[in-house]
């Protein structure tokens, strides 16, 4: 995969006048990794903003630290304004090439599934990303879900099911249900009545002068 560039300078600003960098339109950040020690750095915002919304926490991004060599870095605490939905403050990984990392990576839906274009079905997904583990050059953007043969329902994918490179480890449980075809609610509650009126049971309608009585 390839990376994502992204400029950044060392910050000397440090407590109370990281408040003022912000209204300025600049994100603190820090980068750490390999036991060596964190540097403090700050990052225009739109840059910033840009960069993971293509990157998240799962795409390799190329850090450019004042004129130094770009340091190859994940993305990992993104921490954002609650309301306004701006970056308040991020912390790259620097990784190694050569050493495996782990990533948080989104699931994409592919296809139709019949049971749901034919039959009214309802599409419940249960995990919407997965942890993998690879080295850095084989990280994905993403793992397909291929829903096209989810014909009944009630028929399920689990993580197990899905497809992902050899190069890649899926970390996340494998018995975890991903995506299911839930009956509309509307047949569920025929199917109830129906088992109802089969073990004899009488279904019973109040009317509005008992329920005043």
């Amino acid at each position: 995969m390839e990376s994502l560039k992204l400029k950044a300078e060392v910050r000397q600003a440090t407590g109370r006048k990281v408040k003022q960098l912000r209204q300025q339109g600049i994100v603190p950040a820090v980068l750490y990794g390999h036991g060596s020690e964190a540097t403090s750095l700050q990052i225009s915002a739109k840059s910033l903003a840009k960069v993971l919304a293509q990157a998240g926490t799962h795409q390799l991004i190329a850090l450019e630290i004042d004129k130094q060599k770009p340091q190859m870095t994940l993305a990992r605490d993104i921490q954002r304004d609650v309301i306004r939905r701006n970056y308040m403050h991020v912390d790259f990984y620097a990784v190694r090439m050569d050493e495996k990392v782990t990533a948080q990576v989104p699931l994409v839906m592919v296809g139709v599934s019949p049971a749901v274009k034919d039959k009214g079905g309802i599409l419940t997904q249960g995990l919407d990303e997965l942890e993998i583990e690879c080295f850095p050059a084989d990280l994905i953007s993403a793992i397909e879900i291929p829903i096209g043969g989810l014909l009944e329902f009630n028929d399920t994918i689990h993580v197990s099911q899905l497809t992902v490179p050899d190069t890649v480890t899926i970390l996340s449980d494998l018995d975890s249900m991903v995506v299911k075809i839930e009956a509309p609610r509307k047949i569920e509650e025929l199917d109830a009545l129906d088992e109802t009126v089969e073990e004899g049971a009488v279904p019973t309608v109040q009317t509005a002068t008992e329920e005043e009585e």
